[in-house]
């Protein structure tokens, strides 16, 4: 009997750890002299969003990625991002190091394929049971290069 639910954490590359915060901190050291300078309430303005999103949407990216397999459904969060893909669909999973951008924090990654040529990258920290769990609600899947 499988389990109604199956949750599991994006693994995480120390080199994304520690270039997530800097990126907010380059950000604003670059844009921060500029604002005060121009005094503008505009300026100061872009200013507060563009600290605000390179700080804070990093560090809910690395806090909440992860991924839930339902009975019927692959569910995945990223920060704000949500995909809802229907194991249905699924045709094939394999690992993958593409840099291409997904909810996928480690480049140690599964490419699903989905639907009419569709595809998403994921990085559970536990691959092997992910695979098992995938297999258990989706059998027709076809796993390669594991």
């Amino acid at each position: 009997m499988t389990d109604a639910r199956a949750f599991f954490t994006s693994k995480v590359d120390a080199w994304l750890i520690a270039i997530g915060p800097f990126g907010g901190i380059a950000a604003a050291a670059v844009a921060l002299p500029l604002a005060f300078q121009s005094r503008a309430t505009l300026d100061l303005t872009v200013l507060a969003a563009v600290v605000a999103l390179t700080m804070i949407l990093p560090a809910w990216l690395l806090l909440d990625t992860n991924y839930t397999l339902t009975v019927d459904e692959l569910l995945i969060r990223s920060g704000p991002f949500r995909w809802r893909i229907a194991l249905s669909e699924v045709r094939e999973v394999f690992p993958t190091r593409s840099w291409l951008s997904s909810p996928a924090l480690s480049l140690d990654r599964l490419h699903i394929g989905y639907g009419a040529g569709r595809s998403i990258l994921v990085s559970p920290r536990e691959k092997q049971r992910f695979i098992d769990s995938l297999r258990q609600r989706c059998p027709t899947v076809l796993v390669t290069g594991l």
